[in-house]
């Protein structure tokens, strides 16, 4: 699903979608439709408090990919179909699909899946969506990572069917259905009238949004099409999302029952796991570097790219930024539960040896003077962009990083971002290395950050060209789902060696609850149908 159009031994990916993703792409994590069934427990009526990191900004799920616009998106929004908790493809908004190659899947949609204003949701009217983000003039972000390029939508509401063609094989076209969130109609028609209000078919609508603040959703009470079936009778009758930018802070809140939930890393959740607080643990991208290798940058140069990482001290720099509490990646931005879940990542990243470091830049004509190298008349300098509201273990190891490269010779000029200007920041290419990490759900949807157009006509940053990366891309296209994985593993690998993008921890994010709370966390994150008030 959202892959980019393999042609021959090459990759044609996204046109035109960082256009929309300047200033609204914030690449911490990608939406996700994946959903399980719920748990069976004793309802409850009361409001269930929500502490989130940092405001979203934009709340509409076709124009922003941040992880707290994908985090809300799932209470307010459906897929075609969704992902069970042990990988199977179980039902959504529709009931039953077929695939029996990888250029067409038929979605037949259920009668009952209503918008908030009453109105069915037709077969014709998801069909709309997919051929609104297919068209590259209305330069959607997700066109290329929810839609495939060139995917034609057709519609029969007599049969309530929906078709879904692409003009060049893709792997995970049934998989791929899960990951667009549905909008209803008249928010297609308008757009901009998501940024701060909902318009789908998911279990909550919202009802109150106080920007900087919370974001309160009400319950729709007539939800009977959940993942698998469920419906909303057990959830609670109303969701607050509370801005909450400090860690330590949400830790009090959920201490003083302010907060029902919330994430909670470092030293924090060791007073709340002694106070006796459950939590489950949320696995994402964390220390992940990516290389602006325009030719205008010193990072251009995969020897200056490969030196500048070797001279860092990445397992130091992950447990600081984990707080201790992290895991050695395995798959380049693609972590909880990875369709093809072999190791593409620790036998290629480079060790840590500031010798042999200094040896590569020698090796590039890069000498070194007065603690700095120089090359014609010109010093090593790197921007630094990276998260400016992440906890205090984050911001530890970016000082920590910016100090090695320093004590090797390099000169750093940092710059904090928000959720606003992460993908504004990298669309401009203003940067050299960035602290961004991409969290994705299928292997194929990594293709346009790493290959195609870059900035402003597509989502390659970075301007990588990796001939071997598209090589193996290209040959894993013409593989169905997990048959291609050895290609996707290699190409994945690839990346890493050349040093175009450079993943080195995970986090393990524990979600606390307070007790009479519970939920569960998969591989898209807090589940929604999962939300109880047992007491």
């Amino acid at each position: 699903m959202g892959r980019s159009d393999a042609v021959g031994s090459g990759v044609r990916t996204v046109r035109g979608a960082a256009r929309a993703a300047a200033g609204a792409v914030a690449l911490g994590v990608l939406a996700t439709g994946c959903g399980g069934t719920g748990a069976s427990s004793a309802g409850g009526s009361d409001t269930i408090t929500i502490g989130i990191s940092e405001d979203p900004a934009n709340l509409s799920p076709l124009t922003s990919l941040s992880k707290i616009t994908s985090l809300l998106t799932r209470f307010s929004y459906d897929a075609l179909v969704n992902t069970g908790p042990d990988g199977r493809i179980v039902s959504g908004v529709a009931e039953k699909w077929e695939s029996s190659d990888a250029l067409s899947a038929t979605f037949t949609l259920r009668r009952d899946v209503r918008c908030g204003d009453g109105r069915v949701l037709t077969a014709s009217a998801v069909a709309a969506q997919y051929n609104y983000i297919a068209d590259p003039k209305n330069t959607s972000p997700l066109y290329g990572l929810a839609v495939t390029p060139g995917t034609v939508a057709t519609a029969d509401d007599a049969t309530n069917t929906l078709v879904l063609r692409t003009p060049e094989p893709t792997p995970f076209l049934l998989r791929g259905a899960s990951q667009l969130p549905l909008v209803c109609p008249s928010a297609l028609a308008a757009p901009g009238t998501l940024d701060h209000a909902t318009d789908g078919t998911g279990p909550y609508r919202l009802v109150e949004a106080a920007a900087g603040d919370h974001f309160t959703y009400a319950k729709r009470p007539d939800y009977v099409w959940g993942p698998g079936g469920t419906s909303s009778a057990e959830l609670p009758e109303r969701l607050v999302f509370k801005v909450v930018t400090n860690p330590s802070t949400r830790a009090n809140l959920l201490l003083g029952k302010q907060l029902d939930i919330a994430s909670v890393t470092g030293a924090d959740r060791v007073r709340l796991t002694a106070a006796g607080l459950k939590y489950q643990v949320q696995r994402d991208p964390y220390g992940m570097f990516l290389y602006n290798e325009a030719p205008d940058h010193v990072t251009a140069d995969p020897a200056v790219r490969w030196a500048l990482t070797a001279a860092l001290d990445l397992k130091q720099l992950g447990a600081v930024a984990t707080g201790g509490k992290g895991s050695a990646p395995t798959r380049v931005a693609v972590t909880m539960l990875p369709t093809c879940p072999a190791d593409a990542v620790s036998a290629n990243i480079p060790p840590h040896d500031p010798a042999r470091a200094a040896a590569a830049l020698r090796g590039a004509g890069w000498t070194k003077s007065g603690g700095h190298w120089t090359k014609d008349g010109r010093q090593l300098s790197i921007v630094l962009p990276y998260s400016g509201a992440a906890g205090s273990e984050l911001m530890s190891a970016v000082e920590l990083a910016v100090e090695q490269w320093r004590s090797f010779g390099v000169k750093v000029n940092r710059r904090p971002l928000t959720a606003g200007t992460t993908g504004e920041v990298l669309a401009s290419g203003q940067w050299d290395i960035s602290w961004t990490p991409v969290t994705l759900t299928q292997h194929d949807q990594l293709v346009p950050f790493f290959s195609g157009p870059k900035s402003p006509d597509g989502l390659n940053f970075g301007a990588v060209d990796n001939p071997e990366y598209k090589r193996l891309v290209g040959l894993a296209m013409g593989k169905p789902d997990i048959a291609g994985c050895d290609e996707w593993t290699a190409a994945e690998a690839e990346l890493v060696k050349r040093v175009d993008v450079m993943t080195f921890a995970d986090m393990l994010t524990p979600y606390f609850a307070t007790h009479g709370t519970t939920f569960a966390i998969d591989a898209g994150g807090l589940d929604p149908m999962s939300l109880r008030r047992t007491g």
